[in-house]
């Protein structure tokens, strides 16, 4: 028998905050709603610390530090070493790629329309409207039809007016098309997973985003007869 010891050190566990995880997630929701309807100006305030596209807000700069601040602890952990083999993996990459840009922006669509266009519509107001801005470089006489959109005046100014529903459906074309970047590595992260192919495989869906955003975001949107804001989408991308 040998005389040397040996030490087995167990996995350390996930810790309170990691563990109930979402449930701090939705506790930032209702927290976040609740300061909608309680402190309005809250809201709008932070609503306004935005980059703008004439005058819509297409990127929140308080959402952006808060999400480098999230990435960064993870990132500073990651052996690079790691990264260069997990790049040779081909098939999970592949994969990867095919689900978030061949099936996830078209189930997305699918599941929009049918809570949103069916399930919740009664619920948002079948006969509610919203007002959007009109298309870079569309010039459309008042009264005269875009898509669902109808050209009125409003303060003035042309805009389209669409049912409230479909406003909201663009939202969740534009939100859903994008492959998640800081959660993907902070579930890889509390997964015990390999760090440095998650890296891979959000790196590559960036870069594939930066290609395939804007065509499929215009192609979804028009599918919806829905105005399409290339300013805007060009900007988040670019950003």
């Amino acid at each position: 028998m040998s005389s040397e010891s040996y030490i087995f050190t167990q996995p350390t566990g996930l810790n309170v905050f990691e563990k109930y995880l979402s449930l701090w997630v939705i506790l930032c929701i209702v927290g976040g709603v609740l300061l909608g309807k309680v402190a309005p100006e809250t809201a709008k305030f932070l609503d306004e610390m935005a980059i703008y596209v004439g005058e819509a807000p297409v990127v929140s700069i308080p959402i952006a530090i808060c999400l480098f601040f999230m990435m960064y602890p993870i990132m500073v952990k990651i052996d690079f070493a790691e990264v260069v083999k997990a790049g040779k993996s081909v098939k999970p990459v592949g994969l990867t790629l095919f689900v978030n840009w061949g099936i996830k922006p078209f189930t997305m669509y699918a599941i929009s329309v049918f809570f949103l266009g069916t399930l919740f519509r009664g619920f948002i107001g079948s006969t509610a409207v919203d007002y959007v801005k009109m298309p870079l470089g569309l010039s459309l006489p008042v009264g005269a039809m875009h898509g669902v959109g109808k050209v009125v005046l409003v303060n003035g100014i042309k805009m389209l007016q669409v049912p409230l529903w479909r406003s909201y459906l663009a939202g969740c074309i534009l939100l859903g098309i994008a492959p998640c970047t800081a959660m993907v590595l902070i579930w890889g992260h509390l997964a015990k997973g390999n760090d440095g192919h998650t890296l891979v495989m959000v790196a590559i869906n960036s870069l594939a985003m930066l290609f395939l955003y804007g065509p499929l975001g215009g192609f979804l949107l028009g599918v919806g007869r829905l105005p399409v804001p290339w300013q805007s989408m060009f900007l988040s991308v670019s950003i």
